[in-house]
């Protein structure tokens, strides 16, 4: 990408920058759970906006100068009274109410665990090492209402409805090894495996964020070839079928095909939609040892560069034009603060006599994000219908009072319809 392409006013750049939400995740964190699904993956990643206090707190309270291993995310205060649950929304995740079903089969299927130290009763450690579940709950739970049914035979069914949402526990009995900060943080747009279309996307990317420093434009990592697949769980293992090992991708050829290429183009399309859906993108070399050329690379060089989107994400939020630094630009991005307070809303409005149909709709609307300083909320609707409801007068009238009365005043209504955005102020 040229310098001149990138070259837009600091009202642009601001205007980009309040369209997508990052967040920051303990790299460890990102380590686990290779292999799976865009949706799982996402789901996992949206854990991490639920930790954004605890990561401020992790730096402010100096706990990175500790000399513990591992250098727990949490305080000990926080472990010993149990991490608060919270709640990941299906809508929040990109699924229609259609495709809750199989969404909720696919997310039922993760079993992330952490490898951490066996203790005694005295607690002290034995030497071996274990592998815990994070999650104590990591599932839907079921509303309490049946949806029934005839089924062929003429009898009624009755099948328990399941909540819209993933009910999220951190088990805090291995919290401080699968959140581990040894090793930091990477910071990255929230909604990245939501914009991806190839499985191995969303982890190239984080693990290329990682390497990019704040003030850089450009970088180049290298990545031996072993470790790059390990990163991506694309290692041997047992089939059950054939019942022996296999190994995915044994011609490399096809591995830079179905994955350097795949991701690197899929990252390409990404920067090009309106608005851009990734603040990188990248090139890569192939290094091999001496004079050969052909077979399994010793390395992969990856030339990364900052998109659009990641230009303006610097200047706006890392303030990196000096001229910006004498006017700080106070940027929000999305906050347990504000979505909890949004949610106090909803509820609000639908206890005062609304009816229940109107109150099923309107727990199906998801704060994005709100910038302070626009007075933007950006919110997640299922579809052009839902749009067209909610901007009804009837509806809009109160719907616009509740949310200033929690939000404040000279508010600006945004929409994300999936891929396609609305506004309204």
């Amino acid at each position: 990408m040229d310098k001149e392409t990138k070259k837009i006013q600091l009202k642009q750049m601001r205007e980009l920058v309040e369209q997508r939400s990052w967040v920051k995740t303990p790299w460890k964190y990102t380590k686990m759970g290779a292999g799976l699904s865009l949706i799982q993956q996402q789901a996992l990643l949206m854990v991490s906006e639920h930790l954004q206090t605890y990561i401020k707190n992790f730096y402010e309270l100096k706990l990175d100068k500790a000399k513990d291993t591992p250098k727990s995310l949490f305080t000990e205060h926080v472990l010993k009274n149990g991490i608060p649950p919270f709640k990941i929304w299906l809508q929040d995740l990109g699924v229609r109410p259609e495709n809750y079903k199989e969404a909720r089969r696919a997310i039922d299927e993760i079993n992330l665990q952490v490898e951490h130290p066996e203790f005694d009763k005295d607690g002290h450690e034995t030497g071996r090492t274990l592998l815990t579940n994070v999650f104590s709950q990591f599932g839907f739970d079921t509303t309490g209402d049946y949806y029934r049914f005839e089924d062929d035979e003429g009898k009624m069914k009755a099948v328990a409805r399941q909540n819209p949402y993933i009910d999220v526990k951190i088990n805090p009995d291995v919290a401080m090894w699968a959140f581990d900060m040894q090793q930091g943080y990477v910071n990255h747009l929230k909604l990245i495996a939501l914009y991806s279309s190839k499985r191995p996307t969303p982890r190239i990317y984080l693990l290329l964020m990682r390497a990019l420093k704040k003030d850089d434009e450009t970088t180049t990592l290298r990545i031996p070839l072993g470790e790059l697949k390990e990163y991506l769980g694309i290692v041997p293992y047992m089939d059950p079928k054939k019942k022996e090992m296999v190994t995915p991708y044994p011609m490399f050829s096809n591995f830079k095909q179905k994955v350097l290429d795949a991701v690197r183009d899929d990252l390409l399309r990404m920067s090009k939609e309106d608005p851009p859906t990734t603040d990188i993108v990248f090139d890569y070399e192939l290094l091999y040892p001496g004079s050969r050329k052909k077979g399994d690379p010793e390395a992969i060089l990856f030339h990364v560069t900052r998109t659009i989107l990641g230009d303006a994400y610097n200047v706006v939020v890392n303030h990196k034009p000096s001229e910006l630094m004498k006017k700080p630009v106070q940027q929000e991005m999305f906050t347990d603060e504000y979505q909890q307070l949004f949610e106090r809303c909803i509820d609000e409005l639908c206890s005062d006599g609304r009816s229940k149909d109107a109150c099923e709709r309107f727990r199906q609307i998801r704060l994005e994000s709100f910038s302070k300083e626009s007075r933007t909320l950006l919110m997640q609707i299922p579809d052009a219908y839902f749009h067209q409801w909610i901007e009804s007068e009837a509806v809009m009238s109160f719907f616009f009072a509740y949310v200033s009365k929690h939000f404040g005043k000279g508010l600006t209504f945004k929409y994300r319809i999936l891929k396609s955005e609305l506004s309204r102020s």
